[in-house]
């Protein structure tokens, strides 16, 4: 995850990642409740007064729509937590090593 030449993985990319990951994940569910909140298909005249059927299908595809966004939030969130959980546990791995190699070399 570094540079060229590069060691080791970056701890502040991976909370960056993890903090875009939660911004994407944010703006999903607000699409998600824009799209699943259309009232389109809902009133009988919405699609046409002979297309009341058809309207609340389009009405039903909105609301599977606003689901798989729902669902593609959470999935983005899941994965910047797993993002946050790894930086912190290399820091933590980091200073360990780090503390015994300093206890070595008293």
């Amino acid at each position: 995850m570094g540079g060229h030449g590069d060691f080791g993985v970056r701890v502040s990319i991976l909370h960056a990642g993890a903090a875009t990951l939660r911004d994407n994940a944010d703006a999903l569910q607000q699409h998600s409740r824009a799209v699943g909140e259309h009232p389109f298909g809902i009133a009988e005249n919405e699609a046409g007064r002979n297309y009341a059927t058809q309207g609340a299908a389009v009405h039903q595809g909105f609301e599977r729509a606003a689901a798989c966004l729902r669902y593609w939030a959470a999935a983005a969130t899941a994965t910047a937590d797993v993002f946050d959980r790894a930086a912190t546990e290399y820091t933590r791995i980091d200073q360990a090593g780090a503390t015994v190699l300093t206890e070595a070399g008293r």
